[in-house]
């Protein structure tokens, strides 16, 4: 059930990664994925369940996500 005091307008750019709570449904997850995909035609935009901070380096290199 959407929480529709949480509804914040998005304006997806061009790699943002969108981050959900660990706990979404999967389902859910690419639900927003899809969303934003078309309201947002040729935007690569990545939704994350879960703290994106504890990823490895090398986790990020293989989702193409390379350090400076």
């Amino acid at each position: 059930m959407i929480d529709y005091e949480q509804i914040r307008k998005l304006s997806p750019a061009h790699g943002d990664i969108f981050v959900v709570p660990e706990d979404t449904p999967v389902e859910l997850a690419k639900a927003l994925a899809e969303a934003i995909a078309v309201a947002s035609p040729g935007v690569k935009a990545i939704v994350f369940r879960g703290d994106v901070r504890r990823l490895t380096i090398a986790e990020m290199n293989t989702a193409g996500w390379y350090r400076a």
